[in-house]
């Protein structure tokens, strides 16, 4: 009877303290708190790559300066105006008449103007000084055109053939006798092909795809020689001796 006491007394602290605790966890007017959870600081994003970019210094330039010195008494690099692509429209005695293609580089304005084709599309014209190079182009062909400016008379030129050297060079100057050796610059008023090429401007250029007139203006001129000598000849054989 003592035992069971006894075994009675120590249960009901037991059960006790696991009401409590089961009451405490189930009740709903007690809050739990965590513990705050810390957010990184985002670096910053590039909008357009969405990829980190790092803050870099500018490198610095080690290219040798592309400026070229001119000794004294040479004469200066020639200026571009413009370089396009065209196709000729009209050509004269001394100008062709493009119809822009494609500009390159520089720049024509105040040499060009915006005119209505054959189907009414408005495309730029330009006109270009060659002088008697100008025989070397063709209606209807397209080049490769680089143009230079005539300070003298305003107007922008080209040339098919590679420009001649003065008449007497450097000894006219006597620049070889001060021992300077002037740079050689590329010509930039000259008119190409597409392709690059150089255009046929040999003496006999103005000839191409005439073979049949060359071979008759070779053969006509013999056959009436020959024509005239039998003619003679016959005719001194009917004569009586």
């Amino acid at each position: 009877m003592i035992a069971r006491r006894t075994v009675a007394a120590l249960a009901v602290p037991v059960v006790l303290a696991f009401a409590s605790q089961a009451g405490a966890t189930s009740d709903p007017n007690i809050t739990t708190t965590s513990a705050p959870v810390e957010t990184p600081v985002e670096s910053p994003i590039d909008e357009q790559g969405g990829v980190t970019i790092p803050p870099v210094a500018a490198p610095v330039s080690t290219l040798p300066s592309a400026t070229t010195t001119v000794p004294v008494g040479c004469p200066p690099p020639p200026v571009s105006q413009a370089v396009f692509v065209g196709k000729v429209k009209v050509l004269d005695a001394t100008q062709a008449v493009y119809e822009l293609v494609r500009l390159r580089s520089g720049s024509l304005a105040g040499y060009s103007t915006d005119v209505p084709n054959a189907s009414g599309v408005v495309v730029t014209e330009v006109g270009i000084y060659y002088g008697r190079d100008v025989k070397f182009l063709d209606v209807g062909a397209t080049y490769l055109v680089g143009t230079a400016l005539d300070a003298t008379t305003g107007r922008i030129f080209s040339r098919v053939t590679e420009e001649a050297p003065l008449f007497g060079g450097n000894q006219v100057a006597d620049i070889n006798n001060s021992g300077v050796v002037c740079p050689t610059f590329v010509d930039v008023a000259r008119t190409l092909n597409v392709d690059g090429s150089s255009i046929e401007s040999g003496v006999l250029s103005g000839l191409s795809g005439e073979s049949d007139r060359l071979l008759l203006a070779v053969l006509v001129p013999a056959g009436l020689v020959l024509l005239g000598l039998v003619t003679l000849v016959l005719v001194r054989r009917a004569l009586p001796t």
